[in-house]
């Protein structure tokens, strides 16, 4: 080889070392600036989580329910990361909103974030309000055909277009003290939906339990979360399900939520609150004072926690049409006034977020079912054999919009613009019956009270 041969084959080496020098430095940049991005996370608690970033990159903004510690924690680690991959293209900026509703319901359309989370219940006050922007045709067909069929159903609206994405569906059923449950001499314990015990079968399961616990206490429904307009709007509208009915059928409440067999059912409701521990401490299953819990997926991490191998998932008691269960919970969309580049950018962050990856990042941490087909059989908990095989279970065997039959099981809540409204009726209705009122006339005075303001409003 020639000293000119020579020269050449060294320099190709060096510019090729050189080359792979680059790549390197600019990989160890990048994961730089995502951990910086999660530091700055960190320190910002729960106020805005703005990291430095590269000018001329397209600026998000993104507001996210943070609530439960374990959402926060998945919501700063997804927005890190977007940043981190996206740096000179895109950059979001997150804050947190302890109460999403308020928020939105008290912004203008102009100043709403580029994309925002928000309660799935509340979608086509959203879209009839006019602070949403449809997403047929700007995220991919294939993110909603990876959707479970409830979450599908929940992000679309009465016009037939979708207007949002979710990454997690949520489960409602009973958890048990497999312990508890034998002690009391209870044997036929149901871990399917097809086999739930029935109203009276209940009631005895709830005697039996109480006989053997020493603050004769069997039950915890989270009456510390409130019996009024709330919590009940998910945790007992299953019981107007079960006895066969909507809260509103074919655009009337009255006949449908004040139906006769919808009033036993709550009359039957009410008679169990001598076995119910009001758990103000919001730990009447976890220290041992009952042996059920009638809540849903969120608690599951700590039940495990405290209960290990004596915890076991039942579907909710069948008051006459079969179990039925709630579903739906919060879903990720655009502001409607996004537009042109930000508009795209905003796109590309869903997306990104509804992958698998982040999808059961969060699940794994609060608990809930992932929403999506892909993620869902990824899940340890949720695929079959899971601990929680019977949330996921439940909601593929959805009612959907349809009058609830034997044959199905997770219903939405009301699909409608109406739905704050008759959120408040029906919960002002349980607290009513809960405290002792008449479940007929609270039941009845719930209906009229719906009726009138779709009447109000033309039916929306």
């Amino acid at each position: 080889m020639t000293n000119t041969q020579l020269q050449t084959t060294v320099c190709k080496q060096k510019n090729h070392i050189i080359v792979k020098l680059r790549k390197v430095i600019r990989l160890k940049l990048k994961k730089i600036s995502a951990v910086a991005g999660s530091i700055a996370a960190l320190t910002l608690g729960l106020g805005v989580m703005a990291p430095a970033h590269a000018s001329g990159a397209q600026e998000i903004t993104v507001w996210a329910m943070c609530s439960e510690t374990g959402e926060i924690a998945a919501a700063r680690e997804q927005v890190a990361a977007f940043n981190g991959y996206y740096e000179g293209d895109y950059h979001a900026t997150l804050t947190c909103k302890a109460d999403m509703g308020t928020a939105v319901k008290s912004t203008s359309v102009d100043q709403l974030p580029s994309v925002f989370e928000f309660d799935g219940e509340n979608l086509a006050a959203y879209v009839y309000a006019g602070k949403l922007k449809q997403l047929d045709g700007l995220v991919p067909a294939s993110v909603f055909s990876n959707e479970l069929v409830s979450i599908q159903a929940e992000g679309t609206y009465k016009d037939g277009h979708k207007y949002s994405v979710s990454q997690y569906d949520s489960g409602l059923g009973l958890y048990g003290s497999k312990k508890k449950l034998a002690a009391a001499g209870i044997k036929d314990v149901p871990t399917t939906w097809s086999k739930a015990w029935t109203a009276s079968r209940f009631t005895q399961v709830l005697s039996a339990l109480a006989a053997k616990a020493p603050g004769k206490k069997a039950l915890d429904i989270k009456e510390n979360y409130g019996m009024g307009p709330g919590w009940p709007g998910y945790a007992f509208t299953p019981i107007v399900n079960s006895a066969g009915y909507q809260i509103v059928t074919n655009g009337k409440a009255v006949g449908s939520l004040d139906n006769a067999k919808v009033v036993s059912a709550f009359k039957t409701f009410a008679s169990w609150k001598k076995y119910v521990d009001p758990s103000a401490d919001d730990k009447a299953f976890e220290n041992g004072r009952v042996g059920l819990a009638w809540v849903g997926h969120w608690q599951y991490p700590a039940f495990s926690k405290a209960l290990g191998k004596d915890l076991v998932v039942l579907p909710l008691p069948n008051f006459g049409a079969g179990t039925k269960s709630g579903q739906g919970s919060h879903s990720w969309g655009i502001g409607k006034n996004s537009a042109g580049t930000e508009l795209a950018a905003a796109n590309v962050f869903l997306q990104y977020i509804m992958q698998d990856k982040w999808i059961l990042n969060v699940t794994d941490q609060n608990g809930a079912v992932p929403a999506t087909k892909t993620a869902l059989n990824k899940s340890v908990n949720y695929r079959k054999g899971g601990a929680l095989q019977l949330y996921a279970d439940q909601l593929a065997a959805s009612c959907g919009t349809a009058t609830p039959t034997a044959k199905c099981v997770t219903v939405p809540r009301t699909i409608s613009a109406a739905w704050p409204v008759i959120n408040t009726a029906f919960g002002t209705a349980m607290q009513t019956i809960w405290n002792g009122g008449d479940a007929k006339t609270a039941l009845h005075t719930a209906a009229v009270t719906i009726d009138q303001d779709n009447t109000d409003h033309s039916g929306y």
